[in-house]
């Protein structure tokens, strides 16, 4: 058996760490979310990572409860969170679009329109469902 080279592994583990470290913080601000007809599109360079059926949501919210699925585009997500609260207690998922009211007037919309609600999202009142 040959000796472990111990000083090579020593260097390797933290240089690999750092280098794994810098390629996610690269990567972050390249997700992208986009709403399609029938779901909402979290993409890395173009490359659909995750869909969310828009008959799964159930209400849009920018208040958080419970353990959430989080997709973030930014590091700094206190005013851009948006949460998605899905059918079937299923985990919410906090996502991060750069405007998030704009963004949630979206889903709205493509919610209602999935549905053929009569109620447009921005006449919506407080008890109103989607």
């Amino acid at each position: 058996m040959s000796p472990l080279n111990w000083e090579a592994i020593t260097w390797a583990l933290p240089l690999g760490w750092i280098i794994f470290t810098i390629i996610i913080f690269c990567i972050i601000p390249l997700i992208d979310f986009q709403i399609n007809s029938k779901y909402i599109a979290i993409k890395l360079l173009g490359v659909c990572i995750r869909k969310i059926p828009l008959s799964d949501i159930r209400r849009v919210s920018k208040q958080l409860k419970g353990k959430p699925e989080i997709w973030r585009n930014t590091l700094r997500a206190n005013h851009r969170m948006l949460v998605l609260y899905r059918y079937k207690n299923l985990r919410p998922i906090i996502i991060t679009p750069k405007n998030r009211y704009v963004f949630r007037n979206k889903i709205e919309y493509a919610i209602a329109k999935r549905n053929e609600c009569k109620i447009a999202p921005n006449e919506r009142k407080k008890g109103d469902t989607l």
